[in-house]
C-alpha cells in the first residue's frame, strides 16, 4: 500500500506537471519519477494477496456487501466533510454519480474494476476446483500472454482490469494449490524481484535520456512503459516476485502486522476517494508541487515521510469505521451482531 500511495504523491499531486525533458531536467525529478513508478506493483501484490486466501474461501453475500456499504460510506462522508467546510459544491448529481454509479467506472477506476472482478471469486473457485494442475497453468499462461505480454510488448490495447484481476487471481491460486520449488524459496523470488525492479528504472532512465538527447516527446511517454499499467509485464513480475518473498519470509503472526493489513483496501478508499480529496491531500496539506525546488535530503525526507503518515492516519480511520460503524450499518441491514473476539458477524433475533 505504501507504494500505491508514493505513486500517488506523483501523480495525483500536479507535481509530474513541472517535468521537463531537456537540458533543464533536474535531480529532483529524476528521484520523482523512480519513486512514482511502483503504484501499479503495489495493486498487483494486492490482488495476488487476495487470490492466495479467497482461492479457499466462500465469498458471501454478506462480505460483498459490506464492501459495497465501506465504499458508499467513505465516499459520501468525505463529500459531506468537503461540502461541511465549502470545499465542494454538493449537487443531487454528484451525489446519484457517488451512489449508485460505482459499476459506470469500470476499467476506469480500481475500486469500480475490482468490486466487478471481487463478483465473480465463486466462479473463479469452482473453475480451480474443476481443472487439473497442468490446465490452470495452461489456461493462466494463456492469459498472461494475452494480457501482459500482447500489451507491454506489441502495445496491443488488451488491458481490461477486470480480466486482468481475474488472472492475478487464478496465478495466486495456483500458487497456493500447487507449490513448487520455485514458489516456495524466498530467494529465488528476491533475486528476481530485484532484477525486475532495477530492470525497471534502468528502462526508464534509458527512456528519459532518450528524450532529453532527442527531444522526443515519445520516449518521455514511454518512460514507465513497463510499469505503466498493472498488467505490463515488469509490474506483473515485481508485484509476483514481492508477493512471493513475503508469503515464504517467517516473521510469525503478528497482531499490528495484520490489523494494517487489513485495512488497506480502507487506506485506499479514503485518501483516493475523488479529485477534491487529491486536491486537498496533496496540493493543499502537503504541498507537493512545491517539493520539486526543494533541496534533495528535504525532497527525499518529504516523500518518504508522507505516505506513511496518510498510511497510519487512513488507518486509524479505517480502524475506527470498523469497530464503531460497520457493526450498526450490518446489524440494520442483515441484523447480525459483531463478536468482538474473533471480529466475525452472526444472525441475531430481532425483537
Amino acid at each position: 500500500m505504501l507504494s500505491i500511495i508514493a505513486h500517488h504523491y506523483v501523480v495525483n499531486s500536479g507535481i509530474a506537471d513541472s517535468f521537463v525533458y531537456d537540458q533543464n531536467i533536474t535531480s529532483q525529478q529524476l528521484f520523482l519519477e523512480i519513486w512514482g513508478m511502483w503504484g501499479k506493483t503495489g495493486i498487483n501484490a494486492f490482488i495476488l494477496i487476495s487470490g492466495y486466501f479467497l482461492c479457499k474461501m466462500q465469498l458471501t453475500l454478506r462480505r460483498y456487501v459490506k464492501l459495497l456499504i465501506q465504499i458508499f460510506f467513505y465516499g459520501v462522508a468525505i463529500m459531506l466533510f468537503f461540502t461541511a467546510f465549502d470545499y465542494q459544491q454538493l449537487t443531487l448529481k454528484i451525489l446519484f454519480n457517488k451512489t449508485f454509479c460505482l459499476f459506470r467506472y469500470v476499467n476506469r477506476d480500481f475500486v469500480a474494476s475490482f468490486m466487478a472482478f471481487y463478483a465473480f471469486v465463486p466462479v473463479y473457485n469452482i473453475i480451480i476446483k474443476n481443472t487439473s494442475s497442468q490446465n490452470l497453468l495452461y489456461l493462466v499462461l494463456g492469459l498472461l500472454f494475452y494480457s501482459s505480454i500482447c500489451s507491454t510488448f506489441f502495445l496491443a490495447p488488451t488491458m481490461f482490469e477486470p480480466l486482468w484481476y481475474a488472472t492475478l487471481y487464478l496465478v495466486a491460486a495456483h500458487i497456493r494449490l500447487y507449490p513448487n520449488q520455485w514458489t516456495e524459496n524466498w530467494k529465488i523470488s528476491s533475486i528476481v524481484l530485484t532484477a525486475s525492479v532495477l530492470s525497471a528504472i534502468l528502462s526508464c532512465l534509458l527512456m528519459i535520456h532518450m528524450a532529453v538527447k532527442t527531444g522526443e516527446t515519445l520516449f518521455s511517454s514511454f518512460r514507465w512503459h513497463m510499469v505503466a499499467d498493472s498488467n505490463r509485464f515488469l509490474a506483473f513480475m515485481i508485484g509476483l516476485s514481492s508477493f512471493i518473498t513475503a508469503k515464504n519470509i517467517k516473521i510469525g503472526h503478528s497482531k499490528i502486522i495484520n490489523g494494517l493489513a487489513s485495512g488497506c483496501f480502507g487506506v485506499l478508499l479514503i485518501h483516493a476517494s475523488s479529485d477534491t480529496m487529491r486536491q486537498w491531500l496533496w496540493q493543499d496539506v502537503c504541498k507537493v508541487p512545491t517539493m520539486i525546488d526543494a533541496d534533495m535530503p528535504i525532497l527525499i525526507a518529504h516523500a518518504a515521510a508522507i505516505p506513511i503518515i496518510i498510511f497510519l492516519i487512513c488507518s486509524f480511520i479505517d480502524h475506527f469505521y470498523k469497530r464503531f460503524i460497520e457493526p450498526l450499518i450490518m446489524n440494520i441491514i442483515f441484523h447480525e451482531q459483531k463478536n468482538e473476539l474473533t471480529g466475525d458477524y452472526k444472525n441475531q433475533t430481532v425483537q
